[in-house]
């Protein structure tokens, strides 16, 4: 996306150069230019990973705004008395102001936003009153034009803002379950659905905590939330990159891994299972769970996926409990296909 933005702004700033020649206003012969090449720079920087893209984002907007400021104030001084209107460049301060309410939280795209057109504001009525367009009531109504412009968009930007924020939580709300704070089901079957669409492989863990009901039963629900808290924060200290962990249901969680060997997810469920093992939770010491695992093969629907893995989970629970299962191995070659590679 930031490739896009500096392709724009590198067009936009040569062909403004290009508009003028060949006289060259003094402030856009270095300016633009200077611009320009600043855009570039942060996206040769973002290629070899010198910066991220919210910093570079943030060196943009910066040196924007300071150029569309040092513009306003210059052209009270060279084209405003002649023309007794402002220039072009001023059309690009409602885009400074959206773009802040864009990039930022509400709170600092306020103080952004309204720092910039304060500043506006008393670039142009000091130039009003003391510079060489005072008295000049064409120049002064185009003037108050702009910054009524300027004012209405930051406070359409800071509505729109706030009701997407709302939004957003409200969405975050809808995919996300209150207590453990993992994805929920919802949220996990769309994700399930995007794979199958990307075409991607990907590997299920579907378990079920052992004896929940009796934790509950015997301790109070109370003591049962602190245990799916607990086990949902072990589960996500063991997700690997782009894995996702989902309550599926009561005592019942998801993973979501990328495809991986037997034996590397045999590695992570048994450090999960020394995680759940160890937790303390009032009277309720160490939890246990029976784990079903199968990974996608090419083309296959996620329900058929879904649906190996829940049965390999069904066998641990029917075989004694507190174990793992890979979907569609036989048990007698279970151990083999859970050990590592050795290396020659």
């Amino acid at each position: 996306m930031f490739f896009l933005f500096a392709c724009l702004g590198t067009v936009a700033a040569l062909g403004a150069l290009w508009m003028q020649a060949p006289t060259f206003d003094p402030v856009d012969r270095v300016g633009l230019p200077g611009l320009a090449l600043m855009l570039l720079g942060l996206q040769l920087a973002l290629l070899r990973r010198w910066l991220t893209v919210h910093t570079a984002v943030g060196i943009a907007y910066a040196f924007s705004t300071l150029y569309f400021l040092v513009a306003l104030g210059h052209q009270f001084a060279a084209f405003a008395p002649r023309t007794h209107m402002l220039a072009e460049s001023t059309y690009w301060f409602p885009v400074l102001y959206a773009a802040a309410f864009l990039l930022y939280s509400p709170r600092r795209a306020a103080w952004l936003a309204g720092g910039t057109y304060l500043l506006a504001l008393l670039l142009c009525l000091y130039h009003l009153i003391a510079g060489p367009g005072a008295g000049n009531a064409q120049l002064a109504g185009a003037t108050m034009q702009f910054l009524l412009v300027g004012a209405v968009m930051i406070v359409l930007e800071a509505t729109f803002c706030v009701q997407r924020v709302h939004l957003l939580a409200a969405r975050d709300a809808a995919y996300r379950d209150a207590l453990t704070g993992l994805a929920n089901r919802r949220a996990a079957e769309e994700h399930l659905a995007a794979l199958a669409r990307a075409g991607r492989r990907f590997t299920l863990v579907l378990f079920d905590l052992d004896h929940f009901k009796a934790v509950n039963d015997l301790h109070g629900h109370a003591t049962g939330d602190l245990v799916l808290r607990g086990v949902a924060q072990a589960a996500q200290s063991v997700l690997p990159s782009g894995g996702v962990a989902a309550r599926w249901g009561g005592e019942e969680f998801l993973l979501l891994l990328p495809a991986q060997p037997a034996w590397q997810v045999k590695a992570m469920l048994d450090t999960l299972r020394a995680h759940l093992r160890d937790q303390r939770h009032g009277a309720v010491t160490g939890v246990t769970a029976c784990f079903g695992v199968a990974t996608a093969h090419q083309g296959e629907h996620p329900d058929d996926v879904l649906a190996r893995a829940d049965a390999a989970m069904y066998t641990v629970k029917r075989q004694g409990r507190n174990d793992i299962l890979l979907a569609d191995v036989r048990r007698t070659h279970h151990a083999a296909l859970f050990e590592p590679p050795v290396l020659k």
